[in-house]
């Protein structure tokens, strides 16, 4: 992953800087909003094959509709 994306995701409140090569991360976050990010880190890739990271998250809002 390159810095850019590495400082992008540190803005949305997702800091990955201690997950290890082929270690695994998941997070779901809210632009604007980087206290409600929810992040997921399992630090080794031997740990990442026994169990990676993950989670379940039901996401709701307003329906937009155009037209």
């Amino acid at each position: 992953m390159t810095g850019g994306a590495k400082s992008t995701m540190g803005l949305l409140g997702a800091d990955i800087s201690d997950v290890q090569y082929r270690g695994s991360y998941a997070f779901i976050a809210q632009k604007g909003y980087p206290a409600k990010t929810v992040l997921r880190k399992v630090l080794t890739a031997a740990e990442t094959n026994i169990r990676p990271a993950q989670f379940n998250a039901t996401v709701t809002g307003n329906t937009i509709r155009k037209g």
